[in-house]
């Protein structure tokens, strides 16, 4: 439908008098100053298996949930079992470990208290489903859900090969407008070629590049915003680097990167202040710590992904 010149001159007015809204902000300076969410857009995270990016993901959720109020719709069987994913975000939450034997292990009462909390913000498909990415979407919907997250792409039913080009161009469009037209926000996890193995051997792999994503292209072309996790390494005590390479429309957010620390007593991301020696946590306490490298839980193999 053509809009009207009434149509147009009153968006315009509008515009005028209140100005661009502000996108929604996961909490962590740092990051908050590269990308914001928009009710109505798109982000498409990558990075190598094992840096993290199902991490950080979480990480984006829970800020969104508990400073901005949103609800998702979470399809992860990438991250794990049904299970597996929703302990790991309550572990989030609350700080505490399902691991017995800690001094931040979770008790029973915790699990039935913050088990509420968690279904109302979240709502889960299960990995046991076989979905197509459009149905997820409609789920999202119907669930009246803020955002609709997929890890990862490769994990969905779908009607053509995942990588083709010409399906991704059809179905991102799609995506792009479902979520434009529901003033909801779309999370997909996309898995990059694999690095060159003598990086990984030297430890210092570069990180993988829009192009470097399978699919190639269209997720550059048909995407709106594009983050990629990073580290040197997938040594537990490296930094992650968090890389916005793309941001459309760019008033919610500018190309660029930040850095930020685990803390994987509790799972949550933090900026460190070097100045004053504080962890600045999304959503806890500011806690004075003498270095970030070295205050470190020590934890398995079993790094997340």
């Amino acid at each position: 439908m053509i809009k009207t010149n009434s149509e147009i001159l009153d968006a315009l007015m509008h515009l005028h008098k209140y100005g661009i809204p502000e996108g929604s902000k996961i909490g962590l300076t740092p990051f908050d100053s590269q990308l914001t969410f928009v009710k109505g857009g798109c982000t498409d995270i990558t990075g190598y298996p094992f840096f993290g990016k199902s991490l950080f993901m979480k990480e984006v959720m829970m800020g969104l949930t508990l400073n901005e109020g949103w609800r998702h719709c979470v399809y992860m069987p990438d991250d794990g079992s049904d299970t597996e994913v929703i302990s790991n975000l309550m572990h989030k939450l609350t700080g505490k470990t399902f691991e017995k034997g800690y001094n931040n292990s979770i008790t029973e009462r915790e699990i039935s208290k913050f088990s509420t909390q968690l279904s109302e913000s979240f709502k889960f498909i299960s990995a046991e489903h076989n979905i197509e990415p459009e149905a997820f979407w409609n789920y999202a919907k119907e669930a009246n859900c803020n955002s609709a997250v997929i890890d990862s792409w490769n994990y969905m039913a779908h009607k053509g090969e995942p990588t083709n080009p010409d399906y991704l161009r059809k179905i991102l469009s799609l995506r792009n407008r479902f979520m434009d037209i529901n003033k909801m926000h779309s999370f997909i996890i996309i898995h990059p070629k694999n690095p060159d193995p003598k990086q990984v051997k030297d430890g210092n792999v570069k990180k993988p590049s829009v192009y470097d994503l399978m699919g190639g292209s269209e997720w550059n072309n048909n995407g709106r915003n594009i983050v990629v996790v990073h580290k040197a390494s997938k040594e537990n005590h490296q930094p992650y680097q968090i890389f916005v390479d793309k941001v459309k429309p760019k008033h919610y957010g500018s190309i660029g990167e930040c850095t930020l620390h685990i803390d994987w007593n509790s799972q949550r991301f933090y900026d460190f202040d070097h100045v004053n020696n504080i962890k600045k946590y999304a959503y806890a306490t500011e806690e004075v710590v003498k270095d970030p490298i070295n205050d470190i839980f020590a934890v398995t193999d079993n790094e997340p992904f």
